[in-house]
């Protein structure tokens, strides 16, 4: 797999879940951050989701943040949660947009260890 920056990586994201169809609920191709990147390059995958995060409109659940939070973010914890714990720990300390993206992670095939050091940030779950 080519490495892309995390820039293009979360341009290409956005602009494949902004369209008509999928903002309707219709299915857009996966994009190596939806495939890929949670498997097999889970700093890459970090880096992209947040940079995806900063691009679009974190402050209340919408369309985007939660095909990242309930993608992305949540393959990433489920396929890799042990290698990016610590960070996502730290952000979801210091960041809102952040709590708010794990807030719209589905829970029910992560390990039980990971789940519980973010239990103190996922108290509304949307």
């Amino acid at each position: 797999m080519e490495t892309r920056s995390p820039s293009a990586l979360a341009e290409e994201w956005i602009e494949r879940w902004s369209t008509p169809e999928t903002s309707a609920g219709g299915m857009a191709e996966a994009s190596v951050l939806d495939r890929e990147l949670p498997r097999e390059q889970p700093d890459l995958c970090l880096a992209a989701i947040l940079e995806v995060l900063g691009r679009i409109d974190a402050s209340s659940p919408n369309h985007l943040l939660g095909v990242l939070a309930a993608g992305p973010l949540e393959d990433l914890l489920n396929h890799n949660g042990d290698a990016v714990i610590a960070e996502v720990d730290l952000l979801a300390r210091r960041d809102p947009g952040f709590r708010l993206l794990l807030n719209g992670v589905w829970d029910n095939s992560i390990k039980p260890d990971i789940l519980a050091r973010l239990t103190k940030y996922r108290g509304n779950p949307w």
